[in-house]
């Protein structure tokens, strides 16, 4: 075996010293320690379940002064991790052939999809990379793995994503009003127009005019630019600009025994935005039910 793929693991036997009164005080936070950097290197729960039960038994007889138990529990313990320590060495050397064939498979079956499904395979493709580029190869292994089960998900989506995306492009209003049944100066209209071109570009515009409540009056406008694609059924919105066009609100306030409409006007702005913090999503269902397509293109 080369010695990149050498196991830095330190072998048991040599951190017991089992006594006639106990064991080395060290013994119980060292194998805490292996059993964490075991899970770390991905060995299974179901495989550490057992030694972290003994693990447990041996700390709650040593602090109850129960040798006998304490002496069986830490045998016990040294037994199942001992085991999870074979299984990490023998998987070990199969898992850098075994991560690439699943690479090379899941690269020739990534050449039916497009749009976010490459994506997001390219984005867990990387993740498994970064754990190779560790040595976290178990972690690798089953990243890919995880991919190889969700490609017939993937598919899916993908034959979704093709059928409704060319129906999408287009402006789509969507128009909200609040009425008052009692007040019935409590009137106001929201719009959103989300305009989806055929070359993945959005805009939306989403605006609010009228009194909204007894307390408030609101006239706002507020203009958004990116990108957008399918994953599946669902239209994802990706946000590189924002832009407050207007911010015009009014309030009631109370002076003496008068209530007076106070204006409280927002600067506008202009911003890029980076960090995906204005990027949403909508299904297709929702953008069919919310809004209507009032033009296509």
């Amino acid at each position: 075996m080369r010695n990149w793929l050498k196991i830095n693991l330190i072998s048991l036997t040599a951190i017991i010293a089992i006594t006639g009164c106990g064991v080395d005080p060290k013994f119980l936070d060292q194998a805490q320690s292996k059993l964490d950097q075991l899970k770390t290197q991905g060995v299974p729960d179901s495989l550490l379940s057992s030694a972290k039960v003994y693990l447990y038994q041996a700390a709650d007889a040593k602090k109850l002064g129960k040798t006998d138990l304490l002496r069986t529990s830490v045998d016990s313990l040294k037994k199942y991790l001992s085991a999870a320590e074979k299984f990490y060495s023998e998987k070990i050397s199969t898992l850098l052939p075994s991560i690439e064939s699943a690479k090379n498979q899941i690269n020739s079956a990534k050449m039916d999809f497009s749009g976010l499904q490459v994506k997001q395979i390219d984005s867990m493709l990387a993740i498994a990379d970064s754990f190779v580029n560790i040595k976290w190869y178990l972690q690798g292994y089953n990243i890919c793995q995880e991919i190889i089960e969700r490609l017939p998900q993937y598919k899916i989506d993908e034959e979704k994503s093709r059928s409704l995306k060319k129906t999408i492009p287009g402006d789509w209003l969507c128009v909200n009003e609040t009425k008052g049944t009692e007040n019935k100066a409590i009137n106001a209209t929201e719009k959103k127009i989300f305009s989806l071109g055929r070359d993945g570009k959005v805009k939306l515009i989403e605006s609010k005019k009228g009194q909204s409540g007894p307390y408030l009056k609101e006239d706002w406008e507020f203009n958004s630019w990116g990108t957008w694609d399918m994953k599946g059924d669902t239209i994802h919105l990706f946000i590189s600009r924002f832009a407050a066009v207007r911010q015009n609100f009014e309030k009631i306030y109370v002076e003496g025994k008068k209530k007076v409409w106070k204006k409280e006007t927002q600067p506008t702005y202009d911003s890029l935005i980076t960090d995906g913090s204005q990027d949403r999503y909508i299904t297709y269902s929702d953008l069919k039910e919310d809004f209507k397509q009032i033009k296509k293109f």
